[in-house]
């Protein structure tokens, strides 16, 4: 839709309630460009055959004769909250995402289950919610949307009743683990802190990107600088403290725009599991994903979201891995503004040559830690047969000494 179609009254796709943004992203009272001001409208600048508020006399109006999908000004519909539990493991195609879901906020009633088990809960994380929130004027959280769905499953034993395996920006949609248990908690932490978790994420970045794939390898830091303490940066940066080495895999998906704009849908692993990582690579590379609001300063400010996603995880679990699937919500029956033009590669075919390179590199792995055990079994081996070599010595010396003490006597 474009700025300034919308009737009186109604807000912007992505617009977001006081304190749902991040930490800087917004001046305190600053409104995006085109925004109206309830109440702001002079008398009779609404459109023709329309009608004001209290204009109707109650039950003036037959049943159903609303357009079909109306809804009452103000009133948002609950998404449809999926609770069907799917064997975790294989690639599960990607899905298309209904347009609702794609445009409208989240609600406290909106949660969406992609799996659930005894130790698990894993959710598709709306784009304009935090996890959770210390804040008392933060209504709207996962926490609170797990503890309206699941009161039963909370622990009163930790803080915010849930225990979130990992992390998720404000403004990044898709999947989320959530252990129901101390130690469902502690598998998983061990799978992320050893590195064996395996993150796939699709984007939207600015322009088009020529190299196919690339591994970014920019060390990040913490921003100093004023004005930007809750931002990172890349080594060498102005202001960047206490950078740590990162890598980043990038995939092109699909060339295509966004709103006319040139833009790309990359697929993008991350390797290691800084903040704000896959942001700050991406703008690093001179590709700043579509709708970062906090990275381009403001200036990204026209897309209802962030177009960052957390596609699938998977978790080298025993005796099963555990693995899910958030579907895409780049495509063009989700969000028309999306064009795509030239396709690279499906985003199924890209998820599944990424699984098979990881498997492969597990493999390898697997490989040269048994290779090492057996080398220090046979280092063991040779020690042991030095020093049974050495007691038989000993051993004929102590009888060699003891024949002569015998034959001296004699």
């Amino acid at each position: 839709m474009e700025p300034g179609s919308m009737e009186p009254g109604s807000m912007e796709p992505g617009s977001m309630e006081p304190g749902s943004m991040e930490p800087g992203s917004m001046e305190p009272g600053s409104m995006e460009p085109g925004s109206i001001e309830p109440g702001s409208m002079e008398p009779g600048s609404m459109e023709p055959g329309s009608m004001e508020p209290g204009s109707v006399e109650p039950g003036s109006m037959e049943p159903g004769s609303m357009e079909p999908g109306s809804r009452e000004p103000g009133s948002v519909e609950p998404l449809e909250t999926t609770r069907d539990v799917k064997p975790a493991r294989g690639v599960e195609p990607a899905r298309g995402v209904e347009p609702a879901r794609g445009v409208e906020p989240a609600s406290v009633d909106s949660l969406k289950v992609l799996y659930q088990s005894c130790d698990y809960i894993i959710v598709d994380k709306h784009w304009d919610i935090r996890i959770d929130s210390k804040m008392w004027y933060e209504k709207r959280t996962v926490q609170k949307q797990l503890g309206l769905s699941f009161p039963e499953l909370a622990d009163p034993g930790t803080y915010y009743g849930f225990r979130f395996c990992h992390q998720l920006d404000y403004s990044t949609s898709g999947v989320l683990c959530v252990a129901l248990n101390k130690a469902a908690a502690g598998r998983v932490y061990h799978c992320f802190k050893d590195r064996r978790a395996t993150k796939v994420y699709l984007a939207l970045v600015r322009s088009w990107v020529e190299e196919e794939m690339m591994t970014v390898d920019f060390s990040i830091g913490e921003n100093t600088t004023e004005g930007r303490t809750h931002m990172m940066c890349i080594q060498g940066t102005d202001g960047c403290e206490n950078p740590k080495p990162c890598r980043t895999r990038l995939t092109v998906l699909e060339y295509g725009v966004y709103d006319g704009d040139p833009v790309t849908k990359v697929l993008l692993q991350p390797l290691t599991g800084r903040t704000h990582q896959l942001r700050v690579h991406c703008e690093a590379v001179g590709h700043p994903i579509v709708g970062d609001y906090t990275y381009s300063l403001g200036a990204d400010s026209a897309p209802y979201r962030m177009m960052l996603h957390a596609h699938l995880l998977q978790l080298p679990l025993e005796p099963l891995p555990l693995q899910a699937v958030a579907p895409d919500p780049f495509t063009t029956p989700a969000d028309p503004r999306w064009r795509p033009q030239r396709c690279l590669r499906t985003v199924e075919g890209a998820v599944e040559a990424l699984l098979e390179h990881r498997a492969a590199e597990e493999r390898t792995e697997r490989e040269e830690k048994e290779r090492q055990r057996e080398e220090r079994r046979k280092q063991q081996d040779e020690r042991r047969k030095r020093w049974r070599g050495r007691e038989e010595s000993e051993e004929q010396r102590r009888l060699c000494q003891q024949w002569l003490s015998e034959w001296t006597d004699v």
